[in-house]
């Protein structure tokens, strides 16, 4: 009985006051309201930051940093390279944020206007940088008219001009080829060099091939640098994350030097190299601090300025570059400094980077 649905019992609940119901004008508004904030509430979280790396020591505290837990995939996606050549094309196609790369290329980008902002010195080399020979060349100038492999878009072009320059040579003075990293030790095993420039682990796989060091980076003090660099409207548009990825840089690259012991033993087996031959080349590797950076990237006049001159000269006579010295800004050092952006201009030779 109590189910019964007579007449009366339509009428028990009393009808709600027509000041209670929304104009039916007013419906279609209050639907987009309620489905703009449905979205947004589902709405994907931002995508990572995009980072191009090698299989480099020096770049290995991002992988630490990773491996701690300080840069989540999701903050950050470390997308490795079999070479620096590599990462150079994904940056300049677009399909990079940001990439670990040495100062000439990082020139060479803001020259052709791909907008590239250094925003760290990752390391610089002390002796992990090398040329390399046949062991009956016994020194630099014996090199004239034998075949040297080299990388064609890295760092290892610079170094091979410094070396002849000391050694009196000149670039034709030699046979530069055109050698990817990953094929040098099987070319000069293959007796298709006679000499290689090359990086760690690769130049300890040439000296285990027999190779001996006519050169290397810890004849240029300070001058052959990896930097990270930023393409500039990512930075513009998330410094807070760039300067969040340089706190993680900064306390695993802290580790890697405070506790060499437990670093190789994670880190080493990426690489391919024992434990001790990460140690070994650590040495050869000096990471700058915070305060480093900031001498180097920010000022009037930073560090890195006297440096990337003498190696865009060195390029130039080497052909690896073309054209002026860049006018593009170069270094930022805000997301050092942690505070409003301060660009730092690549301005002419003679003039301060300063603006």
């Amino acid at each position: 009985m109590a189910r019964a649905a007579g007449p009366a019992a339509a009428r028990t609940e009393p009808s709600a006051p027509r000041g209670r119901r929304p104009p039916l004008a007013l419906l279609p508004a209050l639907l987009v309201l309620l489905l703009a904030g449905g979205a947004a509430c589902t709405q994907p979280p931002p995508a990572p930051m995009r980072l191009g790396t090698v299989m480099w020591p020096g770049h290995e505290p991002l992988f630490l940093a990773r491996e701690s837990g300080q840069l989540p995939d999701a903050q950050v996606r470390l997308v490795e390279y079999s070479s620096l050549s590599e990462v150079n094309r994904a940056f300049r196609n677009g399909a990079l944020d940001a990439a670990g790369l040495t100062l000439d290329m990082a020139l060479a980008l803001a020259q052709q206007g791909f907008e590239p902002r250094v925003v760290l010195v990752m390391d610089i080399s002390q002796g992990a940088d090398a040329l390399l020979a046949r062991p009956e060349v016994a020194q630099v100038r014996a090199l004239r008219g034998r075949r040297v492999g080299v990388e064609e878009s890295g760092v290892s072009g610079y170094v091979l001009g410094r070396a002849l320059e000391r050694a009196g040579l000149a670039a034709s003075d030699v046979q530069v080829v055109w050698t990817p990293v990953e094929q040098q030790v099987r070319a000069y095993r293959e007796g298709a060099l006679d000499a290689v420039v090359s990086f760690e682990p690769v130049v300890g796989q040439l000296m285990a091939a027999g190779a001996r060091r006519l050169f290397d980076s810890s004849e240029l003090p300070g001058e052959v640098q990896d930097v990270l660099v930023v393409r500039r409207a990512y930075l513009d548009a998330h410094p807070a994350e760039v300067a969040a990825l340089l706190d993680a840089w900064f306390a695993a690259a802290d580790t890697v030097q405070a506790r060499p012991q437990a670093a190789s033993l994670e880190l080493s087996p990426r690489l391919g190299m024992s434990a001790e031959e990460f140690r070994r080349v650590c040495t050869q590797l000096h990471f700058p601090s915070r305060e480093e950076n900031l001498a180097l990237l920010g000022g009037e006049r930073p560090g890195i300025v006297p440096i990337a001159r003498r190696m865009y000269e060195v390029l130039l006579r080497l052909g690896l570059v073309r054209g002026a010295w860049p006018e593009a800004p170069l270094a930022d050092a805000r997301a050092l400094q942690g505070g409003a952006p301060r660009q730092v201009a690549a301005a002419g030779p003679g003039a301060p980077w300063g603006r």
